[in-house]
């Protein structure tokens, strides 16, 4: 959330489309700084799925999430967030909007949150569902539900430790303080940068690259991610099926031949 993310939502509040297999799934609320409200975020939800099916399709192998102008989001808007003082959502309900963020954290594909301008409250726990965050210099980050006496309920007392470690995460959520993009780089909050004007071409050209990669690139957000909850031996397992299905396709083969020949490997995809 954010001290101005108020007012109803005009215009297409969300989009998604496709070009070069990386899906731009993009919050289009700019006048608000890209509030998000419990409409927008149905909508999100309805996006995750329909990237979902465009990934198992094959015709999407990257996602950038992004906002509409010169800001990432603003958060959950306040016209919505009003209403909790007054009616107080049952544990379903919350957990209803929280499964729009672990979709975009369970899409097979790289997902990159690109963060320009302001990325605060559930626009924050946005990008932490994504597998990966790129900063402009002109970022600034925060989780703010704290200096509404609020919980931040959206998964950043999960994935903010596993990002920053959990004494710099408890700080950044009692401090409910912003922090820069060279702070965000520092921290681990963010992984990447991106430089120039506009932060969606410079997120595309990074997605493209993904996109145009190895079968494998789809596979390792989840890789990853399911490691974190599993002991050694059950990492290491889920290391040798991804390993036997990737070399039962053609990608490790034009991998070599690409290079024997002196060219760039054309990737068709990993057999099952």
């Amino acid at each position: 959330m954010s001290d101005d993310a108020q007012g109803p939502a005009a215009g297409p509040p969300t989009s998604l489309t496709v070009v070069d297999r990386v899906a731009h799934v993009v919050i289009e609320r700019p006048a608000k700084r890209n509030a998000l409200t419990m409409a927008m975020l149905e909508r999100l939800r309805d996006h995750a799925g329909a990237v979902a099916d465009a990934i198992a399709a094959g015709d999407v192998r990257a996602v950038v999430v992004s906002g509409s102008g010169t800001h990432f989001s603003a958060g959950l808007d306040l016209t919505d967030l009003a209403a909790l003082a007054t009616s107080v959502p049952d544990e379903d309900a919350i957990a209803r909007v929280q499964e729009v963020f672990t979709a975009f954290e369970e899409l097979d594909a790289p997902v990159l949150a690109a963060i320009d301008g302001v990325c605060l409250g559930g626009g924050l726990q946005l990008a932490l569902a994504c597998h990966l965050r790129a900063v402009t210099s002109r970022a600034s980050l925060g989780v703010l539900e704290p200096r509404w006496g609020l919980v931040p309920d959206l998964g950043a007392s999960w994935r903010l430790p596993r990002l920053v470690g959990q004494g710099r995460a408890t700080e950044l959520l009692v401090s409910a303080r912003r922090v820069d993009a060279a702070e965000a780089l520092h921290l681990g909050l963010a992984e990447l940068t991106l430089d120039g004007d506009d932060a969606r071409t410079a997120a595309h050209a990074v997605a493209a690259r993904w996109a145009a990669g190895p079968e494998v690139l789809r596979a390792l957000p989840r890789l990853v991610r399911d490691a974190a909850g599993s002991g050694r031996a059950a990492a290491l397992a889920a290391e040798a099926r991804l390993q036997r299905r990737i070399l039962a396709g053609d990608d490790v083969g034009e991998a070599f031949r690409a290079a024997m020949e002196g060219r760039e490997p054309h990737f068709g995809g990993a057999g099952g």
